[in-house]
């Protein structure tokens, strides 16, 4: 029973140094999270992927893109709501 709980432990352990690239990531707030984590995923077994994932989870995001995607989802977003307004507008017409 306890080797059974070193192991698992231990598996435990060696889990979380694997995915620590994706666990810093979400902890800084990135936006791309989920690419980042599946690049981790894929190809963390090999030094270099772990590395590149670990680069890519520390270095700051581009303040101009994360200006521009704010924009984006904030025109799409204002996009939506006017076609809902307009389909309601149109629905109590008839």
């Amino acid at each position: 029973m306890t080797a059974f709980l070193i192991r698992a432990v231990f598996a435990l352990a060696v889990a979380a140094v694997y995915f620590l690239p994706s666990i810093l990531a979400d902890r800084k707030g990135r936006r791309n999270v989920l690419l980042l984590a599946l690049l981790n995923a894929l190809f963390g077994w090999t030094v270099m992927g772990w590395f590149v994932a670990l680069y890519w989870a520390l270095h700051p995001d581009n303040p101009k893109k994360i200006v521009r995607t704010q924009r984006t989802v904030r025109r799409t977003q204002a996009h939506a709501t006017v076609d809902a307004i307009v389909r309601r507008a149109m629905s109590r017409r008839v």
